[in-house]
């Protein structure tokens, strides 16, 4: 009985180390075309937002440098 447990653990082990390759090249490119797709939509989404002006410089005021007095 516990040689039959051994065995076909044994066994599975084996399959899945020769189907292994396999399973990972499919879920590589299926997170890949995920990501794709994920990224095609968000350069659309961002070419339809309107762009915003930037604040000038100016309008920000002037830098100041201050030093320290002993």
């Amino acid at each position: 009985m516990i040689f039959k447990i051994i065995f076909i653990f044994l066994c599975v082990v084996y399959l899945l180390r020769l189907l292994s390759p396999f399973l990972f090249k499919l879920l590589f490119s299926s997170i890949v075309k995920k990501a794709t797709s994920n990224q095609g939509s968000n350069e659309h989404q961002s070419n339809t937002k309107p762009k915003q002006n930037k604040t000038s410089s100016e309008s920000i005021g002037e830098y100041v440098d201050y030093e320290e007095v002993e």
